[in-house]
């Protein structure tokens, strides 16, 4: 084994050394450097506006806030605080610490400049937010203001600005917005380290096309807030195929990966070796949102009884237990994770068996047959009543996705069997994302929006909202807008039985248009190993903060801290469990910001007050009391029965006075509470 890692270590070194394009620096040391292993193909740059971007890009620069889909909680990042002016506005403020890596200051026109770009420029974490955003203000230096749209008001989409959003420093952007204008969005690579203005805690070190590192900055801004993450480097190295990177990592050339490894439970329970995924156990791994099967909206392939004979075609459940190794369980038809209680009661199950479907190709060949969609010259291909026939069609994923190149096979094979001819096709990552976002394909397999706060109507605006451009959305690249009412109005409804009709209505919809068919549940890809390092996120340690999706950075940024050297012990920073809040605060807070507005007097002016009044009573009682103390300690010292009886009757005529003097504090406390609760009172 240790020949093996040595001989792993040098071939590592040498392809850092000899790759082309390779910006030069000495290797880190191992030790000290946390590997993973996640994404495909070389770096598509570290522009973050690119629509791809090279992994841990977002290390480099700080959002508003953490969120954690798995806890539904929050961590301010950037932001010190934030406070509710109105129902459609939030001031949030930032740290007065918070610098970018040239020294210069992290101000709220960072922010206003990085979200005004999202109107110049298609950028998917930005762009889509301007349908519901009215604006995003200067308040101070320090404080930034967001207006939400009053007649779209949604606010998912403020808890999106507030932690999916990447801050940018504007003294770097601004002129390169002048030397490249509108490719700055497309071309802009960014690959030079030297040149990259960040403000998170790790910077691009050095790379070439199948590695690259990231550097601590040591003297971070937030070093003196929440400490500096364990690893001194980060690299990420890239392999051709998922068994390539099983097999590195059973050598333990890394540390960690992001990938579909077969019988992954072999490692630990068979060889004994120190790695693990986020169970023990079956399934192993945290579910991250729905896979769907998706097919490009034109024709033929938009025909409803095309695409419902396609969906009875697939085999599920194989797909889940021989191509998944049963690491997850078939997704409910209804575009809804059925698996989590919190999602599944918007399910409408009349809805699911009117529209629904299972796998029975006898009944896709009768939906096909029905809709006058035969093989009319019998070369086992169906054409449409015009002629046009199904096929030759095409199912893409990336090459070295052998999970999903399975499925492609069984999918496929079972359409021929119907008479629809679709032949697999595995290009790189990059030809295939360029592909999906152009809309240059047949059918492909792909996610969702995931879980989280917005679930299911995250989902649902995915798949069946026209208005967003993939890899943002609409990935099906679906044309029909009778969903938008629905999409537009669910963000700002609290009434639980109106939302439950709008969910039904949405999925009837996405039933009966299928933009996309869900598969399964996406298994959060995620293996560590225990040879460097310790402390990683894992059943038994439910402190760790995480989401579903262990490699979605910045939000996840806080268990990096988590982490310790072997022979270390790990340890979670009390800043992860004393500054995580719920993401109903926010709307606790906006309740109370409400009513403030209404009764004239901030709820903590009215609490400060009747905290005064209390202890004004208190302070009054005490010095009572004390003479009473004292007065006993005189009877005490005084000789001679006369003396004696005439300083208790003095003390029962102060007991009176105290007595007295309580009675009358508790009045005037009571009054002060009714004086300034009344308002509250009449509001209601």
């Amino acid at each position: 084994m240790a020949k093996k890692k040595a001989l792993g270590l040098a071939l590592l070194i040498a392809a850092l050394l000899t790759t082309p394009g390779i910006v030069s620096q000495p290797p880190p040391p191992r030790t000290e450097t946390l590997i993973v292993s996640d994404a495909w193909g070389p770096p598509p740059g570290w522009n973050p506006l690119l629509p791809s971007t090279a992994w841990g890009t977002t290390l480099m620069y700080p959002t508003l806030f953490f969120y954690s889909t798995y806890y539904d909680t929050w961590i301010p990042y950037l932001a010190s605080g934030y406070r509710w002016v109105d129902e459609v506005t939030i001031e949030v403020k930032l740290r007065p610490e918070a610098r970018w890596w040239d020294g210069r200051p992290i101000t709220a026109d960072d922010v206003k400049f990085t979200f005004d770009l999202g109107k110049e420029y298609s950028i998917a974490w930005v762009t889509p937010l301007w349908d519901y955003l009215e604006a995003v203000e200067v308040v101070t230096p320090d404080t930034i203001r967001i207006v939400l749209k009053r007649e779209n008001l949604n606010y998912f989409a403020l808890f999106d600005a507030l932690h999916g959003v990447l801050i940018l420093p504007k003294h770097r952007w601004e002129q390169l917005k002048k030397e490249y204008g509108p490719r700055l969005a497309t071309e802009f690579r960014d690959d030079d380290p030297t040149k990259i203005v960040g403000g998170g805690p790790y910077r691009l070190y050095t790379w070439s096309e199948d590695i690259w590192y990231y550097e601590r900055v040591d003297n971070w801004w937030g070093r003196d807030i929440f400490g500096l993450p364990t690893p001194k480097y980060i690299a990420h190295r890239t392999f051709k195929d998922n068994p390539a990177a099983a097999l590195a990592f059973e050598a333990g050339e890394y540390d960690a990966a992001g990938h579909f490894f077969a019988k992954i439970w072999e490692m630990w329970t068979v060889k004994g070796l120190a790695r693990r995924t986020y169970f023990a156990n079956p399934p192993y791994y945290l579910h991250s949102g729905i896979v769907l099967l998706y097919i490009r909206w034109r024709y033929p392939l938009n025909n409803t009884a095309v695409r419902r004979a396609i969906a009875h075609a697939v085999p599920y459940q194989d797909l889940v237990s021989k191509a998944y190794f049963n690491y997850s369980i078939v997704a409910s038809p209804s575009f809804i994770m059925h698996e989590f209680p919190a999602y599944a009661k918007w399910i409408d199950q009349s809805v699911v068996e009117k529209y629904g479907y299972t796998y029975d190709l006898e009944k896709a060949k009768r939906i096909l047959d029905e809709a006058g969609i035969t093989d009319k010259d019998g070369d086992g291909v169906r054409e449409m009543p015009d002629g046009t026939k199904l096929g030759p069609f095409t199912i893409q994923v990336p090459y070295g996705w052998t999970d999903w190149m399975m499925m492609c096979d069984m999918i496929s094979e079972n359409l021929r069997k119907i008479g629809i001819d679709v032949r697999t096709e595995f290009p790189d990552f990059s030809i295939w994302w360029d592909r999906l976002i152009k809309g240059d394909f047949d059918l492909i397999i792909g996610w969702d929006a995931g879980p989280g706060y917005s679930h299911p109507w995250n989902t649902f605006r995915w798949v069946l909202d026209p208005r967003l451009s993939p890899p943002a959305g609409n990935w099906a690249h679906y044309t029909k807008r009778n969903a938008i009412p629905l999409i537009d109005a669910i963000p700002k409804e609290t009434d639980p039985e109106k939302l439950r009709a709008m969910y039904s209505q949405l999925q009837e919809i996405a039933l009966k248009d299928l933009p996309g068919i869900p598969l399964f549940y996406g298994a959060a890809w995620y293996e560590y190993s225990e040879e460097y390092w310790v402390g990683w996120p894992a059943e038994e340690r439910p402190e760790v903060w995480i989401s579903p999706y262990l490699w979605n950075w910045p939000d996840n940024l806080p268990w990096l801290f988590c982490l310790a050297k072997k022979g270390e012990t790990p340890r979670v920073p009390a800043w992860i469990l004393n500054l995580q809040f719920p993401t109903s605060k926010f709307f606790e807070d906006l309740e109370r910001a409400l009513k403030e507005k209404e009764v004239g007097i901030p709820i903590e002016a009215l609490i400060g007050r009747l905290e005064e009044r209390i202890s004004s009573l208190e302070r009054t009682t005490a010095r009572l009391w004390s003479d009473v103390a004292d007065l006993r300690s005189a009877v005490a010292r005084v000789p001679g029965a006369e003396a004696i009886e005439a300083l208790r009757a003095d003390i029962e005529g102060l007991k009176g006075s105290i007595n007295t003097a309580i009675a009358l504090a508790a009045v005037a406390l009571l009054l002060s509470i009714i004086a300034l609760a009344l308002p509250l009172v009449k509001k209601r």
